[in-house]
């Protein structure tokens, strides 16, 4: 297990407290160091653990104590001064950035390119998801993507069918059940404060854009992706979200309340929604649109990244960092958690094809997995400064404040100046 020093302590990771061992004290030989991000999952982790030593007679050390992405960035970037690292990192794929851009991440191609049936035990989606720079720097291993959640019982009652497929019809849907007037009923909401800016993401990859360029060098929204990714969250003001500014937080449990006729949030939330929700409404849910060709949707949800630099250390961690993804160690953290496969070959297996066949909403996901991509983040210092900025223009946007074409303007120019080399 890993603990943080009272230098690293009294410095600011106030919240945290390892159980035992040291991120600066070698490893005996052959045990395999892990930190597995969230803690909520630690069960399901250690389940990953037992199996893996029971295939491979390996001793593996995993630490779950850490359920925040951030605290788990400062205290191995802090190890990584002096020369300790885990071997393995889960964690969330918008973060591969901090690691790869310092070199900590090791490229993963040779490793893919040794194995002689890769592309017949796994997705493409395992290699994209934790691509960086040209390279593979970590692998998909749990996926949550942007989803839409829609109140059926509301629905019915202004003439709704199935859920629509494209923003056009979502917001189109909002409106009418906003116009119902009942309550304190809302007829739609976007969760715009996502960390990473997530949601945003999500809009915008969906229509073809990015945040930036291929030589990431300038941004890459200010065009008409961006522009139509502004127009929805406009929309979404107008379905009655600029009247309740809510949290995420906030506004999942008025969802789950009945309050909500429309909630744009993640997949990996709507267990604990439906679960307040139960023997309220009906619950539907749907992807994202990807209305363009080469549209994707970022992916959220843990990938392995691995630190090891002694040949035979970075061996054992590719060996674990393999069955995690694997159709056996996707099964196991299917099953497990609300996350989905990033392996989807591993929903062809009869356990899960069982499994999800009576959980019919995570099913109609499943289609999805095919244009999962990457979580971008901004280079520099700067990157959390930037997700603020962008966050507090979106927030203009969905209130109604100002027009979208006039926020991109600005937005644009705000990001501009605070990435490296401008």
């Amino acid at each position: 297990m890993f603990k943080l020093t009272r230098r690293q302590f009294v410095a600011g990771s106030t919240s945290l407290l390892f159980t035992s061992g040291s991120l600066a004290r070698a490893a005996p030989s052959g045990e395999l160091r892990i930190v597995a991000l969230p803690s909520i999952f630690g069960d399901m982790y250690n389940a990953l653990r037992d199996a893996h030593q029971g295939e491979h007679k390996a001793t593996v050390n995993v630490d779950t104590s850490i359920r925040e992405d951030e605290t788990a960035i400062t205290a191995i970037l802090r190890s990584a001064v002096v020369g300790e690292l885990p071997d393995i990192l889960f964690i969330s794929p918008n973060y591969l950035r901090v690691f790869a851009d310092r070199q900590l991440a090791q490229k993963l191609d040779a490793f893919q390119h040794n194995e002689a049936d890769w592309g017949g035990n796994f997705a493409p989606t395992v290699m994209q998801i934790g691509g960086f720079g040209g390279s593979t720097r970590g692998l998909g291993f749990a996926v949550s993507m942007p989803v839409v959640l829609y109140n059926l019982d509301l629905l019915a009652r202004v003439g709704g069918g199935e859920p629509p497929e494209s923003w056009e019809g979502i917001t189109a849907l909002g409106r009418k059940i906003d116009e119902l007037r009942e309550g304190n009923v809302v007829g739609a909401f976007m969760e715009y404060d996502n960390g990473g800016n997530w949601t945003f993401h999500g809009l915008l990859n969906g229509f073809g854009g990015r945040i930036l360029t291929k030589v990431e060098r300038d941004i890459g929204f200010a065009g008409p992706e961006g522009l139509a990714a502004l127009r929805v969250l406009r929309d979404f003001g107008q379905c009655g979200q600029a009247r309740v500014d809510m949290s995420r937080d906030q506004a999942r449990q008025a969802f789950s309340a009945g309050q909500l006729g429309i909630l744009c949030t993640s997949s990996s939330s709507y267990a604990a929604i439906e679960k307040r929700a139960a023997g309220q409404f009906a619950i539907g849910m749907r992807p994202f649109p990807v209305t363009a060709q080469a549209g994707y949707l970022p992916a959220a949800g843990p990938i392995s990244i691995m630190f090891s630099r002694d040949p035979q250390q970075q061996q054992r961690a590719w060996e674990f960092m393999k069955f995690a993804s694997s159709v056996p160690g996707q099964t196991i953290m299917a099953t497990r958690t609300t996350y989905l496969p990033a392996n989807d070959l591993a929903l062809k297996t009869r356990q899960l094809g069982d499994y999800y066949a009576s959980r019919p909403n995570v099913r109609a996901l499943i289609p999805a997995l095919q244009k999962m991509g990457p979580w971008e983040a901004f280079p520099g210092k700067n990157s959390v400064k930037i997700t603020t900025v962008i966050k507090n223009h979106l927030a203009t946007v969905v209130l109604l404040k100002a027009a979208p074409e006039q926020v991109l303007e600005h937005m644009a120019r705000d990001v501009t100046d605070l990435l490296p080399l401008h």
